[in-house]
């Protein structure tokens, strides 16, 4: 599949096929990452689920649950 790269104000904008766009979720608005190797650009649309470091950020001693007591491990959660 091909495409053709045309001028939009002071930059090069290139439109993606509605086939491709509903494949990855894309949509008028979408944030993308842009990105280049030696065969050529990558276009990647950006995650909106946090990474791990970003979860383990957000806790804190006040939003962190109590232990509990689950009893003694029983079949294979014995180690």
């Amino acid at each position: 599949m091909s495409t053709t790269a045309q001028k939009w104000g002071n930059s090069i904008g290139v439109r993606i096929p509605q086939k491709i766009a509903k494949k990855y979720n894309i949509v008028n608005g979408s944030e993308l990452e842009i990105s280049e190797d030696n065969q050529g650009i990558i276009l990647k649309p950006v995650s909106k689920e946090p990474s791990l470091e970003e979860l383990m950020a957000g806790i804190t001693k006040e939003n962190q649950h109590e232990e509990i007591n689950w009893g003694k491990p029983e079949g294979n959660e014995v180690w």
